[in-house]
């Protein structure tokens, strides 16, 4: 019987890939349940095997929380036994994923088109900095280039604090989360219909973008192009960061009229209804600066703690601007088990678990292998009796 909260049990995955997005992308499917096999080159393997400025045992936290769950293959592709043994993996395989250059991979004969001529039933997953296709396509991209030429890095950080990328690699995160979506969208499509796989790809470029979706609208409609807006919304106001005495706080308090007034209420600012400076949300959008100085004045007086206990009472959504490792340690991300501990590792190394439950949390997908820790194993599977 198939573990109902590892769905893509059976599903066996060759991971080609390597750094964020193509790592991230297979340990999502990992996490699902799929068996994937992440091929390395010998000697140095994975890139990210070596970087990064924390280690345990000699390995890189960075590697470690991003290819939990796999099993490592050494082959040299350089030599005919190599990739003579990756097309007995691949005739066994569901998924296939890389993360190359467009048109890169052709050379070996694994470019997506060779390949499902090859195996027609193989998902063929990619992610690429600009897409497949289109003049910028063998431009290699990293997330903070595509940041920046994906628009994200015009509308991150105060108006005059010049460009500021996103704290995290999101378009990373985000491009390795759509591949790993279409390649399910795929083997579903497999099974309902009559076998054949597909291409799926998806890119930074294409993830940034996706990320205006909410704000684009006035782009189309007036040709409004938004400038750096900081921690509050062109749009809507109060919504954004506030300084209370002890730190920062957010305040959603522009979704009505009605939340204008409680918050007013709540911040004992009653005069504030009455100024025609912030009638409507129009009248507090077009003087923003006036708002944020006139409500920082009220918030100053107190800490975080009080003005959420108080804006709450209020109905007015509030929250702490909190660092990662109050993130981490709040009782909310325990309870929904997202930072999940190795119970093999001796020292209880600990991972983010991913970020969607089936039948609750996902289990612990297994370590993350030493660089060829399972040749042997795998080729075996295969009845291959030596390494090539």
């Amino acid at each position: 019987m198939v573990n109902t909260n590892r769905p893509l049990e059976g599903i066996r995955v060759i991971d080609l890939t390597r750094f964020v997005s193509g790592a991230y992308t297979g340990t999502l499917l990992a996490m699902l349940g799929a068996d994937v096999i992440k091929v390395e080159v010998p000697t140095e393997g994975d890139p990210y095997r070596n970087q990064g400025t924390a280690f345990v045992d000699g390995e890189s936290a960075l590697f470690t929380a991003l290819n939990v769950g796999k099993r490592s293959v050494m082959l040299d592709l350089r030599s005919a036994d190599g990739l003579s043994a990756l097309e007995a993996l691949l005739a066994t395989a569901d998924v296939f994923i890389e993360n190359g250059r467009p048109g890169s991979l052709k050379k070996l004969g694994l470019d997506s088109a060779s390949v499902t001529a090859r195996h027609p039933n193989i998902v063929y997953g990619s992610i690429s900095g600009y897409g497949q296709h289109g003049a910028d396509a063998g431009r290699g991209g990293f997330d903070l280039i595509l940041q920046a030429e994906g628009g994200l890095m015009s509308v991150t950080g105060e108006p005059d604090s010049g460009p500021v990328k996103v704290g995290v690699p999101v378009l990373d995160i985000g491009s390795a989360v759509s591949c790993a979506l279409g390649i399910v969208a795929a083997l579903y499509r497999r099974t309902a219909n009559d076998g054949t796989g597909a291409v799926v790809s998806s890119s930074l470029l294409e993830f940034a973008v996706s990320t205006f979706s909410s704000i684009a609208p006035a782009h189309f409609v007036n040709g409004d192009v938004p400038g750096r807006i900081g921690s509050h919304s062109p749009t809507f106001a109060p919504y954004g960061a506030y300084r209370a005495s002890d730190g920062h706080i957010v305040l959603a308090g522009a979704g009505s009229e009605d939340l204008w007034h409680r918050l007013c209420e709540a911040i004992e600012a009653r005069e504030l209804l009455e100024d025609s400076r912030f009638t409507t949300n129009a009248d507090r959008v077009g003087h923003l600066e006036d708002l944020i100085a006139e409500l920082e004045f009220r918030f100053v007086r107190h800490n975080r703690t009080y003005w959420i206990a108080k804006l709450s009472e209020f109905g007015v959504p509030a929250a702490e601007v909190r660092d990662l490792g109050q993130v981490l340690a709040s009782a909310q991300v325990e309870a929904l088990g997202q930072v999940q501990v190795d119970p093999a590792h001796p020292g209880g190394q600990k991972i983010i678990g991913a970020p969607i439950q089936i039948d609750g949390p996902l289990p612990f997908p297994g370590p993350a292998p030493r660089l060829g820790e399972h040749t042997d194993q795998v080729l075996a599977e295969l009845h291959v009796l030596k390494r090539p």
